[in-house]
């Protein structure tokens, strides 16, 4: 089965998010069970002198500008690159801190045009948010060009982004005006290409169960929950796997001691050292309570800020990573400075001292609001240390509370401060009891996030699309 990925970024190439992780994960587990699979990408590079990665195989011509096409062979994936410096040439992936880039729907039109071009071989074409949601648009409306025509997933990793621009993009991306209706293109007076490919698709995927069944609700639908609805035979939820390669404790080069299920006391008792020395920190036996997180209310910062008190009234020691929203950065801040030897926050992106949080801490918060799928329960499962989350999207799938007999975490709802206590506390109740605590640390690290699971659901949906099996 040739399958075509098109997707905007993916690691180790570009990342703005977990959508990266996705695209640089899925297409290799995808490959190891024997599908033929390339990936498509935009050459994004900082200045026109860097090369793209590969070697070039190819050129393309779209909406009068010239690309050319790179090839890179990597774990048995081909990843095709789409070059063309005024577009893809940039500082950042989308948009600087002003605002998105303005000509963005002429880019990604452009992106979606071109893939086509380099994909003539390819049985099912997987796309992935609205950056490459025009891909099943443009086989439907352009159709005629390729027959017989190719069944298509697309991928909603989070609903909240939608590619929505003023009519008049429609004619500089060359787009039919006759589809630019309420069953196609139109979205209240706009163009919405999320929507052109929601309904346009072969099938809808989000990227957990529970968030395939949020997105049909107004909650978290994002005004695109009738359009859902009216596809619902037709939307499945494939929840995320994780590369657990990038993240195992047995290999992280950025701990001071690796670690496995059997030494994982010790291993974990090295990496709170180092990281309460990385962050100068008092030593202390605490417990540490970690978060690695955009600071914005979607990931629940506002709840953490108004619960702080509480949380070192309970004996934890509180670690934050991340950036975001100035109002919240400045109250951890202020934290910090009243409780020095208690409350640390590194506003960056850091590599090593994520792994150190994750292996260093206790528990690992992730109050989201909402939560498509989250990487990071998964990754501090991984590394024995026990999330405590709200009960929302991908959060909801993969934790499950200690009171239940298979328990790995701790979940709380609705999300409020005085919830959050209350988990809190459960969970410090727990670490009073070392053999019970140490108990489910191991069952958190045995769990099995491996992308092999979703990599093989996925398959049976194409073969389904493909008429080669029943529904799944």
């Amino acid at each position: 089965m040739r399958v075509a990925h098109v997707v905007s970024e993916a690691v180790p190439f570009s990342k703005t998010g977990g959508l990266a992780d996705v695209a640089g994960a899925l297409p290799k587990a995808q490959a190891a069970l024997g599908l033929d699979v390339c990936v498509v990408l935009p050459a994004h590079r900082t200045t026109v002198p860097t090369p793209p990665p590969g070697e070039p195989v190819g050129t393309v011509q779209v909406m009068g500008l010239p690309g050319k096409v790179y090839e890179l062979v990597q774990e048995g994936v081909r990843f095709l690159f789409l070059d063309c410096p005024p577009l893809f040439v940039r500082p950042a992936l989308y948009g600087l801190p002003e605002g998105d880039f303005p000509d963005n729907p002429m880019r990604f039109a452009w992106f979606a045009r071109a893939a086509l071009q380099v994909t003539l071989d390819r049985e099912v074409f997987h796309v992935h948010d609205w950056q490459a949601a025009l891909v099943p648009f443009l086989l439907v409306s352009e159709g005629e060009r390729r027959r017989p025509q190719p069944p298509t997933v697309i991928t909603v990793h989070n609903l909240a982004y939608q590619g929505v621009f003023p009519p008049w993009v429609l004619q500089a991306c060359q787009l039919p005006e006759a589809y630019f209706t309420m069953e196609f293109l139109e979205y209240y007076g706009q163009v919405n290409f999320l929507k052109a490919g929601l309904t346009t698709a072969s099938a809808i995927t989000a990227v957990s169960p529970t968030y395939a069944r949020e997105i049909l609700t107004p909650a978290f639908g994002c005004g695109l929950e009738g359009v859902l609805a009216s596809r619902k035979e037709r939307l499945f939820g494939i929840l995320n796997g994780l590369d657990e390669d990038l993240w195992d404790p047995s290999k992280d080069t950025a701990l001071p001691m690796p670690y496995g299920r059997e030494n994982i006391v010790a291993g974990k008792q090295a990496a709170a050292q180092e990281l309460r020395r990385v962050l100068k920190m008092s030593p202390s036996s605490r417990p540490i309570l970690g978060m690695v997180s955009r600071l914005t209310e979607q990931k629940g910062a506002d709840v953490v800020v108004a619960a702080l008190e509480d949380i070192l009234h309970l004996g934890f020691d509180l670690v934050i990573l991340g950036t975001g929203e100035a109002r919240f950065e400045e109250l951890l801040q202020a934290a910090q400075q009243a409780h020095p030897d208690r409350v640390a926050v590194a506003l960056r992106f850091d590599d090593r001292l994520a792994r150190l949080i994750y292996a260093g801490s206790s528990l690992f918060l992730m109050p989201s609001r909402w939560e498509p799928c989250g990487l990071g329960q998964m990754i501090a499962m991984r590394y024995g240390t026990l999330p405590v989350v709200h009960a929302t999207g991908g959060l909801a799938d993969t934790v499950r509370d200690a009171a239940a007999p298979e328990g790995n975490g701790f979940v709380f709802s609705p999300l409020t401060p005085q919830e959050l206590v209350k988990a809190l506390q459960r969970a410090q109740d727990l670490f009073a009891q070392p053999e019970a605590w140490h108990a489910m640390q191991k069952r958190a690290i045995s769990q099995d996030f491996s992308w092999k699971t979703s990599a093989e659901k996925y398959i049976q949906l194409y073969r389904w699309l493909m008429g080669m099996q029943p529904r799944p």
